[in-house]
This record gives structure tokens, C-alpha cells and sequence, in this order.
């Protein structure tokens, strides 16, 4: 995947997406295998906003059916499965635990239901039934879980996900079938072209250069910063977003093979305790935001906060447990009546301003593909032009006729046997790049050196960083350690030292 500014100053593409997070990338994938030509920008790194700060699952939301959101639940179950099937490198089950105490907000019956409902939901696209879990076994999986009132527990599956690179991906997927995508240009006005459809003013934010970019239709996908899009092309209306806040903190790993579905102490909002590569992530918070989404920040309040419900569930590691890092992000909602953060929609809606601008405003993660058939089902009106969706049956991990397992356990052999790798790391590079493992791995055998890792103990190489530079448009020290790898998030300090240097060590 290359960045060619001169291919997208000098084309006049069918579609222009704004906006590179996972609703612009799953617009840009599905508009091109439908045959248009498609480009795509964002003024950072892909994935760079909400679609790098998620709580990493993909889930249909158990805690929508206590406000009967039924459609969203089985709509996002439906997309689970299609997204296990179709990106298995990236996305893989995960069991959570939800612990019954004595007097808790949820009683431990309204929970059954609600799973009863969410089996019934997934249909043949669940991964397991829910079932009971016994006091004495909740314990045993999770010894230093809060005993004292205690009755017992569920259990039930949804699957996490590496959402920064699965963002990725599907970008990668969409340049590997003719889209032209580029980060870190920002557009700063959209205006009608003389030729008919838009023009937008841009720059490249690499290397200050100013360029043009026409197109019979312009895409507004820049969740969060939705509103300032609008702007640009003179739409002024009262806004449509009101995003809410949510921070996640990251503790060493505590040994789960499960995540914990938990209660707040403070205001019974549900609040997550997830296994996350070898640490523990704790999430997420739920506030309003009303500022600049540039100016978006972790507060002291937001991780004490999280570290109290922690603390209430794990009291004997109160005094002990280390925070490595925290992240923070904004929920891009519709704009609502004054309601509690946590109860508002997250459906998406798909608007068509004045100007012609169409917007994508709402939504959650886990739907990025229908919400991304939707929006191209809408351009496709537009443009006079009606070609079916591809992207149900389309597999990220390009591999045809052969399943995850196999492929894993062939290509491990042949990584093994042909690069400087052993087979952990082989098994880390097939998870995280899929079919196109082996473009890193020969990588390993001309810069032997650089098969070993980045940080002792973290299975990430040095020789990722050689291949996201040449082929996934990195070019910071974040765009490195922050969404290719996640090195970042857990060894801040690892930011402030150049890439170079750590190619040259």
C-alpha cells in the first residue's frame, strides 16, 4: 500500500471519503469491489480516532437489551459472526463471566433473561449457549474475585479484536482493489466543482503541500470530528453528533482466560475487566464531551474512577496493582434528548445535507460493514449506478479455500523452516498480518537482526516496523507504537525514541 498524492490531485474519483477510521475504511472497501473509483483520506493515521480506542470487542452488546434495543443486538451478533468467519488473524472468541452479588443493580434473574435473549438473538451465528456458573467455579477461575456476597454467575461468549489493525486491513483490502487511500492529508474546504460534484481543498500534512481533489460524491466519515466536515462545505445547521468520553486504563495481566462483565460500585454502569495482550485492560468510562475533539484527554477523575470499580472487585490487589497506561476516546452519538450517556442509541443514521454532502453519523464498531453497505447502497442512488455488496462473504485474511486452523498450522511450519523465526514469533506475525505473514517474514531473512524484539518479553519485532514503514503508510513514532503495534499504550516511554533507532540497535 502505497501513498501517491499525485494519483489523487490528478484523478476525479466516483467517491471521496473523509474520514479513515472503520466506517470511512469499510465505505472505501465495499464502493470499490462494487466498481467505483474511490479515494479516501484523514487528516491522521488511519484508525487513528475512535476506531484505535475501543474496548477491542466485537460484541452484539448485552447491555442494550435492558434499554430493548433488539434490532442493534441482533444486527451486531449477525456482523460478530461474519467478522469471526471473514477476519479469524484479528478477531477470535472470547468468554466473559458476568458474577451475581447480593443486592446489585441487575438482579441475577433479569441477567438470565437477558442472555436467554441473546442466544435467541444470535441464532446460528452464536458462538456458545450461555450457561450457570457456580460460585466455587467463578472463584477458581478468578481467585482474587471479591468473595464476600457472591451467589454465583453466567457465562456466555463474544470474541475481541484488534481494532486498530483490523481498521487496517480493511483499508489495505480496499488499496489492493484500486482505492486510493492516504493518511495524514486533511481536507479544509468542499465545494461544488464547475464540472459538476465537489471540489475539496486539501493539504498533506507530511510535507505541507496543497492539492485539489475532485469527486462526483463526497463522504462525510470523520465520526467525532463529523460536525467540523460539515462546516467545510458550508453546512451549518445545528449539530448532529453528541459524542460521549470513554477512557480505558491498562494493568499487568492477571492470569484471566476470561473477561468480567461488572457492576460499577459507584453507579452500577457495567464496566469490563478483558485479557488483553498479556495485560489487563479496564473499561471504559461513559461522560459527556462537549469540547473540540482535538483537545480530548484521560483525567485524574476518569482513572480513578475505573481503578475503584477495580479495586471493589479485586481488593487484595488495591495496594499492589500498577496502572502501565490509559487511552482515551470519543463515541461519535447522534445528538438526543438530555439522557443518561450510557442509554443513548447507538444506531447510526445517514444524512444528505444542502450542499450533497451525505454524512454517516452514529453507530458502533462491531456494524462498521452494514453501516458501510448502507451508506454505498446511498451513494450508489447518487451516482446512478446500482451494483450489489461484496463484502458479506469477503475474507480479510485473503486466504480461499482452506480454513484459520490449517493455514495457521501450515504457514507456522513453513515460517519456521524458511526465516530466523521460531515458532511463537511466526505464530504472532500470522495473527497479526493474516495471509500476508509472509511478506514479514522475508523481511526477517534479509535484516536477520531485526527478528528479535522490540521491547524483552512483548512478542513484536523489529523487523514490524521495517514493514509498516515500506507497506502500511507508518511514519511516526505513534503511527508505529500506537495502532500497528500497541507498544505504546504500555511502554510509553517508548514514544519518545526515534524508529530509526530502534531499527539500528
Amino acid at each position: 500500500m502505497q501513498r501517491n498524492l499525485e494519483v489523487l490531485a490528478s484523478t476525479r474519483f466516483d467517491l471521496l471519503i473523509i474520514g479513515g477510521g472503520i466506517t470511512g475504511a469499510g465505505v472505501a472497501l465495499d464502493a470499490t469491489l462494487r466498481g467505483y473509483k474511490v479515494a479516501l483520506i484523514d487528516k491522521g493515521d488511519f484508525a487513528s480516532g475512535t476506531s484505535s480506542v475501543s474496548s477491542k470487542l466485537v460484541h452484539g452488546g448485552l447491555r442494550y437489551l435492558e434499554h430493548a434495543e433488539f434490532h442493534l443486538v441482533h444486527e451486531a451478533l449477525h456482523e460478530r459472526g461474519l467478522l469471526l468467519r471473514n477476519a479469524p488473524h484479528l478477531v477470535k472468541p472470547l468468554r466473559f463471566i458476568i458474577p451475581f452479588y447480593e443486592g446489585a443493580r441487575v438482579p441475577p434473574w433479569k441477567w438470565r433473561i437477558g442472555l436467554l435473549l441473546y442466544d435467541l438473538l444470535a441464532g446460528q451465528h452464536n458462538i456458545h449457549r450461555s450457561q450457570p456458573v457456580p460460585k466455587e467455579r467463578i472463584l477458581h477461575l478468578v481467585p482474587a474475585l471479591r468473595p464476600h456476597g457472591l451467589i454465583g454467575g453466567a457465562g456466555y461468549f463474544d470474541a475481541q479484536m484488534d481494532d486498530s489493525r483490523l481498521c487496517l486491513e480493511v483499508v489495505r483490502s480496499a488499496a489492493d482493489d484500486g482505492a486510493c487511500c492516504l493518511n495524514h492529508v486533511e481536507a479544509s474546504a468542499i465545494e461544488a466543482s464547475r464540472s459538476g460534484g465537489f471540489r475539496v481543498a486539501a493539504q498533506d500534512r507530511l510535507h505541507g503541500q496543497s492539492l485539489s481533489i475532485e469527486a462526483r460524491q463526497v463522504l462525510n466519515a470523520a465520526g467525532p470530528w463529523g460536525d467540523q466536515v460539515l462546516s467545510l462545505a458550508g453546512d451549518t445547521s445545528e449539530p448532529l453528533l453528541q459524542p460521549t468520553k470513554g477512557v480505558h486504563i491498562i494493568l499487568p495481566g492477571q492470569g484471566l482466560d476470561s473477561a468480567l462483565l461488572l457492576l460499577h460500585p459507584d453507579d452500577g454502569r457495567v464496566f469490563f475487566v478483558i485479557p488483553w495482550l498479556g495485560k489487563t485492560l479496564i473499561g471504559t468510562t461513559d461522560t459527556e464531551f462537549t469540547q473540540s475533539p482535538d483537545s480530548l484527554v484521560t483525567t485524574p477523575e476518569d482513572v480513578s474512577y475505573l481503578l475503584r470499580g477495580h479495586d471493589y472487585y479485586f481488593p487484595t490487589e488495591a495496594g499492589v496493582r500498577k496502572v502501565l497506561g490509559s487511552f482515551v476516546g470519543l463515541r461519535p452519538l447522534l445528538r438526543a434528548k438530555p439522557s443518561d450517556p450510557s442509554s443513548r442509541s447507538r444506531e447510526f443514521r445517514i444524512f444528505t445535507s444542502p450542499s450533497g454532502l451525505i454524512t454517516v453519523a452514529g453507530g458502533k464498531y462491531t456494524t462498521y460493514r452494514h453501516m458501510a453497505e448502507r451508506v454505498t447502497d446511498q451513494v450508489a442512488e447518487r451516482l446512478g449506478r446500482r451494483r450489489p455488496c461484496r463484502t458479506r462473504s469477503y475474507r480479510l485474511t485473503a486466504i480461499q479455500g482452506e480454513d484459520w486452523p490449517a493455514f495457521v498450522g501450515r504457514t507456522v511450519e513453513q515460517l519456521v523452516r524458511k526465516y530466523p523465526l521460531d515458532a511463537q514469533a511466526a505464530l504472532h506475525v500470522i495473527h497479526r498480518y493474516g495471509s500476508r505473514a509472509g511478506d514479514v517474514a522475508a523481511l526477517s531473512a534479509e535484516h536477520p537482526r531485526l527478528a528479535r524484539p522490540i521491547v524483552d518479553g512483548e512478542p513484536d519485532l523489529r523487523v514490524e516496523l521495517l514493514y509498516q514503514r515500506s507497506q502500511e503508510m507508518a511514519f511516526s513514532s505513534e503511527d508505529h507504537l500506537l495502532r500497528r503495534t500497541r507498544l505504546g499504550l504500555f511502554h510509553p516511554d517508548l514514544l519518545r525514541v526515534p524508529i530509526e533507532q530502534l531499527l539500528s540497535e
